[in-house]
């Protein structure tokens, strides 16, 4: 999530969600990794979608913090 338009209780900038579902209207239904679900608007909120190599170099990051060396490709 990068901002968000006009709701009251705001999804805070760079917190992480993982999609779930798109309805019919377009709405991106979202499970965020503040424990929270909402339904972003592509017209209304900002958002990107993490890149391959961002999720790989996360991955490896997480393998090196529990001890696991990983090799990347």
């Amino acid at each position: 999530m990068l901002n968000m338009g006009d709701d009251l209780h705001p999804i805070k900038p760079h917190t992480r969600g993982t999609v779930q579902v798109v309805d019919d209207m377009g709405t991106i239904h979202c499970s965020f990794d503040n424990g929270r679900t909402l339904g972003i608007l592509p017209e209304k909120d900002g958002f990107r979608k993490l890149t391959e190599e961002e999720l790989t170099e996360e991955l490896n990051e997480s393998k090196m913090e529990d001890g696991i060396p990983s090799m990347a490709m």
